[in-house]
């Protein structure tokens, strides 16, 4: 099957030429762009500090490569928020994976094997709980990362396929040159 096409600018950008001129106007005439090049960051995200500090860094990974517009800005943003939660959904594992319960006050009351009981099923069901969560919000971002061509793979997979080159017909093949 061959190589997979790497994105026109891409080519470019690392300087190979070996498209000619019409090929080069042809292939970026077919990629569809919507909006301008502008991306405004709207204000929910500005107002999430771990959003707005994503932003910021995609934006300017954008700035270097052409790939999308003013409107993707919609997916953008909810590309940053998805970010923002599974950082905080990280952050809130790490902290219940630091407390413990305090039975001090119990100890008369409660046996030890069943205080022991409880704090195992409290957290193994929130560790749980909270790696589920976690790795939905990471297979959401993964989703995401090739819709917006964060990751290698996607960049190459979005270069549209070159028309087929048309066989001459016996006629042409015969007399072609005449």
């Amino acid at each position: 099957m061959g190589r997979n096409a790497k994105p026109i600018n891409l080519l470019l950008a690392q300087g190979k030429k070996h498209l000619t001129k019409a090929e080069i106007d042809k292939r970026k005439d077919t990629e569809i762009k919507l909006g301008n090049n502008k991306l405004v960051c709207p204000n929910y995200i500005k107002n999430n500090v771990n959003a707005y500090k994503k932003w910021k860094e995609i934006v300017k990974i954008y700035k270097e490569v052409d790939f999308v517009s003013s409107g993707d800005t919609g997916l953008l943003s909810r590309y940053c928020m998805t970010h923002s939660e599974y950082l905080n959904l990280c952050e809130t594992r790490d902290r219940l994976s630091g407390l413990h319960a305090d039975w001090s006050q119990y100890q008369n009351i409660f046996p030890e094997e069943f205080q022991e009981t409880v704090e195992r099923v409290l957290y193994s069901n929130t560790d749980l709980q909270m790696e589920t969560a976690i790795n939905k919000k990471m297979d959401m971002l993964i989703k995401m990362e090739d819709r917006l061509f964060l990751n290698p793979l996607s960049k190459v997979k979005n270069v549209p396929k070159q028309e087929p080159k048309q066989t001459p017909s016996t006629f042409d093949q015969k007399f072609g040159d005449i």
